[in-house]
C-alpha cells in the first residue's frame, strides 16, 4: 500500500508553495465501466480510501487559496447536474462525488482524487446549452470512475507519484500565471517517461468515450461533447493565448473530435436533453456576476439583445436590480417572471429576494416554503428562509426547517451547520450550538477546529447531564479514530 502521509505531504507542500490555483485535468473510460478490481496494481498503489484522503487534502488547500463561487443556488444546480450524470451508472454512489465551482473566467475543469470535480465559472458562461456543460462534467467524472490517477502511479511507481504531484501543481499554478504554469508543467513532464505521456493521452480518449455514455444514459444529447469541442476550437482559433493555455491540458485534435462524433452517433439516444431553463437562469446569474458594466447589461437585456428567452432576460434584469439595491424596480419583473415560470425554483427564489429586500417577509416566507416543500434538499431556499425567519424572531421555525433539510439530504452543505449554530445560540442552546459548529468544521475536514468546538461544548454543558455524556463520548470517538 502507498505511503499516504508522504504523498499527502508532498502534494500539500507543493500546493502551498505555488499559492494554489486551478486549470484542467485527467482522463477516463470506454462506454462500458471498466472499473478496477480489488487486487489489481492501481489498488495496490493507492486504495480508494487513500484517494479520498488525498482528495480531501487538496480540497482543504483549494478552500483556502482559490476563489470559489459561494452562491448556494448555482452550487445546488451544478451538484444536482453532476450527480444526475454519475448516478446513471449502476454501482456508482453519487454521494462519492463532490462538484464545486472556481470563480475564474477561463474555460476549464479538473478532477482530483476521491471524486472531487471542479469547474470554472468561465465554463458555465461559455457553454451554449446544458448538454455542453454536462459533457465536460461527464468527462471529468469519467476520469474519477476509471481511477486514472491511481493507474498512473501503478504504471510508474514512486516516480509516478512525484511526477503527478508536479503536474497537478502546474495545473494549479496555471490559472494565476499561464507562463509559470507552463514552465512547471514542462518540468514535471520532463521527469516523466514518455509512456506516461502516452498513457495520459490515451485516457483523454477514454474519458471522452465514457463521458459520452454518461450523457446518453442520463438522457442528455451525447453530441453535446462534440458541439463543445467545436466551440472551443473556434474560440482558441481567435485567441492564440487562450488556445495555448487550453491545449496544454485539453489537446483538441481532429482525430479526437472525429472519434467523439462517431461514438455519439452510435449511441441509441442521439437526441436527449439539449437545454433547460435552470441552466439558462444559472448561466445568466454567472454572467451578471462577471459583468464589468451592469448598466450596459441591463439595457441590453431590456432591448432583447441578450438571450432568446424572455424568462432569462427577465431573470437577468431582476438580478441586476437586486445587486444595485433597487428591489422596488424588480418587483413587477419578478411577478411577471413568476407568471411565465410559476413552478421554477430559481424564479421563486428571485421573487423571494425581492420580497425580502422590500420587507415583505410573509411573501418571502411563502415562496421559500413552497420550494422547500418540493425540494427539501435545496439549501439556497433554506438559507434565504433563515434570513427571513430570524429577524422576525421565528427561531423555532428556523430550527425545524434546518432539521428538515438535514433529514432530506445525505450530503449537506457545510455552511448549514454554521447557520444552525447561530439559530441555536439565539435560542440559548449554547452546548448544541458548539456541537453544530463542530459539525461545520468536521464537514470541511478541519478536525482541530472541530475538536476545539467539542471541548467548548463539553465545558458549557451541565455536569452529569445527557449533553455532557454525549459530547464526552463523541470526543473519545474522534480521538480513537484519529489514533487509528
Amino acid at each position: 500500500m502507498m505511503n499516504t502521509r508522504y504523498y499527502t505531504s508532498l502534494l500539500t507542500s507543493t500546493l502551498l508553495a505555488c499559492s494554489v490555483t486551478l486549470s484542467t485535468g485527467s482522463s477516463a473510460a470506454y462506454p462500458k465501466l471498466n472499473l478496477p478490481q480489488m487486487g489489481e496494481p492501481a489498488d495496490q498503489v493507492m486504495s480508494p480510501r487513500d484517494e479520498k484522503r488525498i482528495g480531501r487534502s487538496y480540497m482543504r488547500q483549494i478552500r483556502t487559496h482559490l476563489p470559489l463561487v459561494r452562491d448556494p443556488e448555482i452550487n445546488h444546480y451544478v451538484q444536482r447536474l453532476g450527480k444526475k450524470l454519475v448516478s446513471s451508472q449502476p454501482g456508482i454512489n453519487a454521494d462519492d462525488f463532490t462538484f464545486f465551482i472556481v470563480d475564474n473566467h477561463e474555460i476549464n475543469a479538473f478532477a482530483l482524487p476521491g471524486g472531487f470535480i471542479g469547474i470554472n465559472s468561465g465554463l458555465i458562461t461559455a457553454a451554449a446549452n446544458e448538454s455542453q456543460l454536462a459533457s465536460v462534467m461527464a468527462h471529468e467524472a469519467a476520469h474519477v470512475m476509471q481511477r486514472h490517477i491511481a493507474r498512473l502511479h501503478a504504471s510508474q511507481g514512486n516516480q509516478g507519484v512525484k511526477t503527478a504531484a508536479a503536474i497537478m501543481a502546474a495545473i494549479l499554478i496555471s490559472q494565476t500565471s499561464a507562463e509559470a504554469g507552463q514552465a512547471a508543467l514542462l518540468t514535471g513532464l520532463a521527469a516523466s517517461r514518455q509512456s506516461a505521456i502516452n498513457f495520459t493521452r490515451s485516457n483523454e480518449y477514454d474519458a471522452d468515450r465514457l463521458g459520452i455514455k454518461l450523457l446518453s444514459d442520463a438522457n442528455y444529447n451525447p453530441r453535446g461533447m462534440v458541439d463543445f469541442f467545436e466551440v472551443l476550437r473556434k474560440r482558441t482559433a481567435l485567441n492564440i493565448t487562450e488556445q495555448l493555455e487550453f491545449l496544454r491540458t485539453h489537446p483538441l485534435t481532429n482525430n479526437r473530435i472525429s472519434e467523439a462524433r462517431n461514438n455519439a452517433e452510435r449511441l441509441e439516444n442521439p437526441v436527449g436533453i439539449q437545454d433547460s431553463t435552470d441552466f439558462q437562469f444559472q448561466q445568466m446569474k454567472m454572467r451578471v456576476a462577471h459583468s464589468d458594466n451592469p448598466q450596459i447589461m441591463l439595457r441590453a437585456l431590456k432591448n432583447g439583445h441578450i438571450s432568446n428567452s424572455e424568462s432569462t432576460r427577465l431573470y437577468g434584469q431582476i438580478l441586476l436590480h437586486l445587486d444595485a439595491g433597487s428591489a422596488g424596480q424588480a418587483k413587477a419583473l419578478a411577478e411577471q417572471l413568476l407568471f411565465i415560470q410559476p413552478y421554477n425554483s430559481a424564479a421563486k427564489l428571485a421573487a423571494a429576494r425581492v420580497a425580502l429586500q422590500t420587507n415583505d417577509y410573509d411573501r418571502a416566507e411563502s415562496l421559500l416554503k413552497s420550494i422547500s416543500d418540493i425540494q427539501p434538499d435545496n439549501y439556497a431556499a433554506l438559507e434565504l428562509l433563515i434570513e427571513t425567519l430570524v429577524p422576525q424572531g421565528k427561531t423555532d421555525v428556523a430550527e425545524r426547517s434546518i432539521q428538515q433539510y438535514l433529514r432530506s439530504t445525505s450530503s449537506p452543505v457545510p455552511d448549514v451547520y454554521r447557520k444552525y449554530a447561530t439559530v441555536l445560540e439565539l435560542k440559548g442552546q449554547v452546548t448544541a450550538a458548539h456541537e453544530a459548529m463542530a459539525d461545520h468544521y468536521f464537514s470541511l475536514d478541519e478536525t482541530r477546529d472541530a475538536m476545539g468546538q467539542l471541548e467548548l461544548a463539553l465545558r458549557s454543558a451541565d455536569e452529569e447531564s445527557n449533553a455532557s455524556s454525549r459530547v464526552a463520548a463523541r470526543i473519545q470517538q474522534v480521538r480513537r479514530a484519529l489514533g487509528e
